[in-house]
């Protein structure tokens, strides 16, 4: 038996929030203050909550020009939220006081107040950590624009890569959070289901198939957090709950269910990781087996043209945009 010194383990506890939200800001305040509460009593450290959880999700009524889809334009346009701002204020604070990473799904108010964002926000003791803002929302327009970037953010428990709903269903997002070098991948969302049965709903199937599989091609944590049953608003999808944790061999190990709470695991990160890539699958690391050479139709976009055409070039500074300056939050 081969003998050599291993490191210590270190337990992290870190929990995702299945949360009933309302298009009430104040009514989701209060559970995102009772939720970090619980959480505080269970000695997390990093907690995450779901997509738009401040603010609730989009609704399904109304086309565009629709009087309801003005309507939403308006509510979000009015109850968005600069970053910082005063709700990432607050949960600093509640970070700090308890020592905990949070990420908190919101609305964001950019450009003043004339583009709001589908964002993800971490935020610890010191500060607003980091931003991500859904980069696959084609079907969120006109309400929310889209993000322009896929970054990971350094913390005490490693480096973390944010993203929101279908994002999940586009493998190069959390497989870019990997090669970042990213140990946890955490997903915001609104998960909603095609029917009201979460026993054999398709897509609560395809939101399991998509968690587990993202989780176990990057031999990575995975923390999802997902609203849960149906609001009261008229127009409001029944999200299928079920926030969970998923270790880096792709199984659950903390799963709420459709109900509303924590799902709570306590977990050696860097054990998790080591042991998926060195052990689990075969003891095959699928980050080094990689062969990047024949990938790379991946991010060449002349694809999508025609033989001999010329794709038209880029915007002036659009190179700029995707620049790491970026992700710096943007106030209105």
């Amino acid at each position: 038996m081969l003998t050599f010194d291993r490191p210590v383990p270190r337990e992290t506890t870190i929990a995702a929030v299945a949360m009933h939200c309302s298009h009430d800001v104040a009514a989701n305040w209060a559970k995102y203050e009772g939720f970090i509460e619980e959480a505080a009593l269970q000695g997390v450290s990093y907690l995450v909550f779901p997509e738009v959880s401040l603010q609730g999700y989009l609704l399904s009524s109304g086309g565009l020009g629709s009087a309801e889809m003005n309507e939403q334009i308006a509510y979000f346009r009015a109850t968005a939220e600069p970053i910082p701002g005063p709700t990432t204020r607050k949960l600093q604070l509640l970070a700090k006081r308890h020592g905990m990473l949070i990420q908190a799904g919101m609305a964001e108010r950019a450009m003043d107040g004339n583009i709001v964002y589908n964002s993800a926000v971490l935020v610890d003791g010191s500060g607003v950590l980091g931003v991500f803002r859904k980069l696959h929302n084609q079907f969120e327009w006109p309400v929310f624009s889209p993000g322009n970037h896929l970054d990971v953010f350094p913390t005490p428990l490693g480096k973390v890569g944010m993203f929101i709903c279908y994002d999940l269903a586009f493998p190069e997002v959390t497989r870019e959070f990997a090669l970042k070098g990213a140990k946890i991948a955490a997903l915001t969302t609104a998960w909603p289901m095609q029917g009201d049965d979460p026993v054999t709903d398709y897509y609560g199937y395809t939101y399991d198939l998509f968690s587990r599989s993202s989780a176990l091609a990057n031999q990575l944590w995975l923390v999802c957090s997902n609203q849960v049953n149906r609001p009261v608003t008229p127009g409001a999808a029944n999200y299928y709950g079920h926030s969970r944790i998923i270790a880096p061999n792709g199984k659950i190990v903390a799963d709420t269910g459709y109900a509303e709470g924590l799902a709570v695991a306590t977990v050696d990160i860097d054990a998790g990781l080591e042991r998926a890539r060195t052990r689990e699958f075969f003891g095959l690391n699928l980050l080094q087996d990689r062969r990047p050479a024949y990938y790379r139709s991946h991010s060449n976009e002349a694809i999508y043209y025609a033989p001999g055409a010329t794709a038209p070039p880029e915007p002036e500074g659009a190179e700029v945009q995707r620049d790491a300056t970026s992700l710096l939050p943007v106030t209105g």
